[in-house]
């Protein structure tokens, strides 16, 4: 029982560590634009990825342990991941310059908010 939950809380940080660094790399190559300063060495970026990962590794090391919950969380993880590429790309290519501080607020509560949504979500009867 742990042994899975300790995975499914490992492997969320690390494709959240991928989304974050791959779509940085991505935009990078295809605009010769990044979301920070610096590019990939600029250390927000990890910073960003580990606020990413905290709601889903939490959700995922105390959640419950059924298959109702960990499908949840892995939906809510490609849901954010999916969010994250689209709006990334649009702050990457809109001229109007964000502020590092609301990027940083920004994603990891909607993460938060996509995470606990659905886990709570999970397991309930569907609407007949």
């Amino acid at each position: 029982m742990l042994k899975s939950k300790v995975t499914l809380a490992v492997g969320s940080v690390i494709g959240i560590f991928i989304v974050v660094y791959g779509t940085a790399l991505l935009m990078g190559l295809l605009f010769d634009a990044y979301l920070f300063e610096g590019g990939l060495t600029n250390l927000n970026y990890g910073l960003l990825a580990l606020l990413c990962a905290f709601p889903f590794a939490v959700i995922a090391a105390v959640g419950r342990n059924n298959d109702e919950s960990k499908r949840a969380l892995i939906n809510s993880a490609l849901l954010f991941s999916v969010l994250f590429v689209l709006v990334h790309l649009v702050l990457v290519l809109s001229t109007e310059i964000m502020d590092a501080g609301r990027i940083m607020v920004i994603f990891p509560v909607s993460a938060l908010l996509l995470a606990v949504v659905l886990y709570l979500t999970a397991g309930k009867e569907k609407a007949v």
